[in-house]
This record gives structure tokens, C-alpha cells and sequence, in this order.
């Protein structure tokens, strides 16, 4: 008898956990259909549909994560409770026989409700059921000012990489011109991809550069990038000997291309030229880097003939120029071959002509 007690108790915990099981099996919630990806435009309304068999006395949820599922994630409600304050959004359950149709409507889009839209089921403490659906929300290119450089600086010689990045849905495309629609430097007038990639810089690709993004939806959203190229001055002299008589003025000139700005200074036999007495010194600056430096000397004195050099100097180096001022000389006009009429006016001898004629070639 005992023993048929023992075996009928322990039929009855074996009824009991299967019972348990089969309840809990029952019990266990799943979701059956969750909306397709979705596609809006800004100002539309988009509704996201989560059917669920056998939720019980659990609480549904919606909740919305970026693209990338970070750990930004906004709890969106909570049952039939909206966890938003936002009369944009609205939440609906319905029940069709065992299974409940949790509707999450979303009305007047706005960019910032792109994303992932989270229908979840919490089981537990450390489980949930879910299941994901995508709205994307075309809108117009924007480039993105804090991931991008308005001015690049690079020496000569050097490699540059030219960035834009933009956001918008489409997945913006984006291209490259320079100002004028000048050639870029790896040929063509333009380029397609988010890096402009400039290898062994050199001055001539220095300026303006526009990234342009375009994604078919608005209009496209531009920057410009400065690029600047450091290089060693370069100087041109319009004028290396230049003549001239005493008490006179006289300009000596040197052209000076340079990034960054130079430093201009003039130096005869040795010793540096600064502004006062009889020179003055002006620097002018023009288009594309250029420096314009003169000495203007004022009455020109035996003592100013001679070389004069010209130094520019910047961070990336140096260059000097040469050029002489030499002394003039006006030729006497003999006037002994001269006679005159008796009306004052002067009659030219063969001989006076030609030194007169010779005079005016000089001056000329």
C-alpha cells in the first residue's frame, strides 16, 4: 500500500510540472507581424503596426533607436500609455480573438523621427521578446559643419585630403570643383566621394575648393574649403639695371610671390636700407600671394649708384634678387655750329642737327 502511495504522489508531481509547463509554454508571448520598412516624406504620417499572440499580463512597448543602435535610446510608451508629450504621436491596442494589435501613429514628420521603431515584449528581468521596423524620412542634403575643415594648410610638397560629410535620405552624393571651374590637380573638373585626396601639393593648388552635396530631395547644401600651400618666396625683378642721372628720383622694384606673407627687406653694400633721408620704402600687397616692394629714392646722389639687393624671407625659406642702379650722363649739345636770322629764329648748321638729333635719341 505504501509503496502504491508513493507511486500515485509521485504521478501527481509529474501531472502538476507538465501542467506548469504546458501553462508557462501557453503563457510565453510572440509576435506574429510588425510593419515593413517604412519610407515618408517631412509633413507626412506614417502608422507601425506590432501583432501579438498570447500577451497575457505582460506590458508591450514601443521604444525608437538610431540607425546605428547606439546606446540612445528614447522610450517612445508603455501599454496603451505614451511616454512622449508630443500630440504628434498617438497609440492604439486592439484585440482581434488571442492576438493584441499594438498601432503606433506618427503624424507631421519631422527629420529627427527617422530611425528604428522597437516593438518589445519585457519576459522578464534579463529577456525580452522584439521584433524592429525602419522609418526613413527623405529630407534635403545637410553637410555636417562640425565634422569638416574651412581652411587647410599644408606646405609644398605635402599631401592634403579634403573632407565633407553629409546627412540626409537618400544617402547624399558628394562632389568637388574649384572656383572658376579651374582643373583640380588630380585632373578634371570634378570629382565624386566624400575625400578629395590631394597628393605632393604644390602652389598652383592653392584656393577655393566647393563640396556640394545632392541627394535629389530639396536643394543641394555647398561649403567651400580654403586651401592654402606654403611655399619659399620667389622673386622677380621687372627692371636689374636701371640708369639714372644725379638729383633725380629714382624707384628700384622687386616682386615677391609667398605664403605665408614675407618679410621684404633691402640691403647696398652690406648694409639694411630703412625708411628715411633719401629713401622710402613701400611694401604692396596683390592677388595670388604677391608682394610688391620699392625704394624710392629722392635726388639721386653719386653715392646711391651701385648693387642693391632685395631679401624675402617667410617660415618655408628664402630668396634674394640683384639690381644696379648706374649713373646717366646727358651729352653736351655744342652750339657753336648754331647761327642766327635776322627774325630771331636759329638756323641749324648741318653739325647742329646731328647733335641735336643724337640729344633727343639719349633723352628718348
Amino acid at each position: 500500500m505504501r509503496f502504491l502511495s508513493l507511486k500515485r504522489q509521485i504521478i501527481c508531481l509529474i501531472a502538476v510540472a507538465a501542467n506548469l509547463c504546458a501553462a508557462q509554454q501557453q503563457a510565453l508571448p510572440t509576435i506574429t507581424s510588425i510593419s515593413p520598412e517604412q519610407i515618408k516624406d517631412i509633413g507626412e504620417g506614417v502608422t507601425l503596426e506590432c501583432d501579438i499572440d498570447n500577451v497575457g499580463k505582460f506590458t508591450v512597448g514601443w521604444q525608437k533607436t538610431n540607425r546605428e543602435r547606439s546606446q540612445n535610446v528614447n522610450s517612445i510608451s508603455l501599454g496603451p500609455t505614451l511616454a512622449v508629450a508630443e500630440d504628434r504621436f498617438t497609440v492604439n491596442v486592439d484585440k482581434k480573438n488571442n492576438t493584441m494589435n499594438y498601432t503606433l501613429t506618427i503624424s507631421d514628420i519631422v527629420n529627427t523621427d527617422a530611425g528604428l521603431y522597437e516593438c518589445q515584449i519585457q519576459v522578464n528581468s534579463t529577456s525580452k521578446v522584439t521584433a524592429t521596423v525602419e522609418l526613413q524620412v527623405r529630407h534635403p542634403p545637410l553637410l555636417l559643419d562640425n565634422l569638416m575643415a574651412t581652411t587647410v594648410t599644408k606646405a609644398e610638397g605635402e599631401d592634403a585630403k579634403l573632407t565633407c560629410t553629409a546627412e540626409g535620405y537618400p544617402r547624399p552624393s558628394i562632389s568637388w570643383k574649384r572656383e572658376y571651374g579651374a582643373i583640380l590637380p588630380i585632373g578634371g573638373q570634378s570629382f565624386l566621394g566624400n575625400e578629395l585626396s590631394l597628393p605632393a601639393l604644390s602652389r598652383e593648388d592653392r584656393g577655393t575648393y566647393f563640396c556640394n552635396a545632392d541627394n535629389g530631395v530639396g536643394k543641394p547644401d555647398s561649403r567651400t574649403i580654403n586651401l592654402e600651400v606654403e611655399f619659399a618666396p620667389v622673386i622677380s625683378v621687372p627692371r636689374p639695371k636701371i640708369a639714372q642721372a644725379t638729383e633725380y628720383d629714382i624707384e628700384l622694384e622687386c616682386v615677391v610671390q609667398a605664403f605665408p606673407s614675407p618679410a621684404v627687406s633691402w640691403f647696398k653694400n652690406g648694409h639694411q636700407i630703412h625708411n628715411g633721408g633719401s629713401y622710402g620704402i613701400t611694401q604692396t600687397g596683390q592677388p595670388d600671394d604677391v608682394t610688391t616692394s620699392t625704394v624710392k629714392i629722392t635726388s639721386v646722389e653719386s653715392s646711391h649708384y651701385g648693387d642693391y639687393i632685395c631679401k624675402a624671407s617667410n617660415k618655408v625659406g628664402h630668396a634674394e634678387a640683384r639690381l644696379n642702379l648706374y649713373e646717366q650722363r646727358i651729352p653736351n649739345i655744342n652750339f657753336s655750329g648754331l647761327k642766327w636770322s635776322s627774325s630771331g629764329r636759329v638756323l641749324v648748321s648741318h653739325l647742329g642737327i646731328l647733335t641735336i638729333t643724337v640729344l633727343l635719341a639719349t633723352l628718348l
